[in-house]
């Protein structure tokens, strides 16, 4: 005879969000212990900034030291629940004095969002090996760094927590130009579907985030190569960084979009018009979008050119 709710119990552990089964996974972030990475500026401040203003204890880091400060100064009264640090999650011996140094304050950690990353773009035969390592042990040794120094401390604590990894939009919709960008996050996002699956059994949510285009500085900080402008300081670069901070989302929005994510056990958080539409098409017709996108990469080349 079938028991009833048998199978209710067994996808409802630790793969609710999948089947619908539980509403709310993390409901309250009162006093809940944050580790934030690239907290200094863009998503991850806006991050850090609205978990204070729900009661979460956070602890920053950022590459960015005078990030973190005008961090401090927007807390304003809730500046007592965070603390900051300069760290380069490139970095793993910064990470792991800055994981220590967390467990030894705090004694736990009950969400970790990995949001440090860099922007790079540019044609591929135009990026130096330096460029490739600079992207790769940032967006994706930076990840590793970081869940390797936490995760196995989440794992023996008790309750639930999550880990938060910011990917891309890019990384679920390939795109030209953005090659190595596109490689490390969609790395990033496959990372965090094998990781969910093997955290479920420990009562760990993991979330993937995927963001369109985001008015924040990952260009301005970035590199773009372009033809005639190696050193990213040509008009090419202008462009886009003019593009993103006017005609991005806030990363306010974004914040909020991960918050409900974590709320709810979501596998992937699609945040901005762009990226569902995008999605959309690179799964509906992949012949079609390679033809729109090889016209695109034509039409790039030749606003190079002249």
């Amino acid at each position: 005879m079938e028991r009833p709710g048998l199978a209710r119990r067994w996808f409802s552990d630790g793969c609710s969000c999948e089947v619908g089964i539980v509403k709310s996974w993390i409901a309250d972030f009162e006093n809940r212990v944050v580790v934030i990475t690239g907290a200094g500026s863009g998503i991850g401040k806006a991050l850090a900034l609205e978990f204070l203003r729900r009661g979460a204890r956070i602890a920053a880091c950022d590459i960015d030291g005078e990030g973190l400060r005008t961090l401090l100064e927007e807390s304003g009264r809730n500046g007592l629940n965070i603390f900051t640090r300069v760290v380069d999650v490139s970095r793993a011996w910064q990470v792991e004095e800055f994981a220590r140094e967390v467990f030894g304050a705090y004694k736990r950690v009950d969400i970790l969002v990995n949001c440090a990353g860099v922007g790079m773009g540019g044609f591929f035969e135009l990026l130096s090996l330096d460029d490739l390592e600079w992207v790769v042990r940032t967006n994706i040794m930076g990840v590793l760094y970081c869940c390797h120094y936490f995760y196995p401390g989440m794992v023996k604590q008790e309750g639930k927590s999550h880990i938060v990894n910011v990917s891309s939009g890019a990384g679920l919709v390939p795109l030209p130009i953005m090659t190595v960008y596109c490689a490390t996050k969609a790395a990033v996002l496959s990372f965090t579907e094998v990781l969910r699956q093997e955290a479920s059994s420990f009562g760990i949510g993991v979330t993937a985030v995927c963001p369109g285009f985001v008015a924040t500085n990952i260009i301005e900080k970035g590199k773009i190569r372009a033809r005639g402008d190696l050193d990213n300081k040509g008009d090419l670069a202008r462009r886009v960084d003019r593009f993103f901070k006017r005609h991005g989302m806030r990363p306010e929005r974004v914040a909020e979009a991960v918050i409900k994510g974590v709320e709810k056990n979501k596998p992937i958080v699609k945040v901005g018009r762009e990226i569902y539409l995008g999605d959309f098409i690179f799964r509906l017709s992949r012949s079609f979008y390679r033809l729109v996108m090889r016209k695109f990469v034509r039409l790039v080349a030749l606003l190079q050119r002249g």
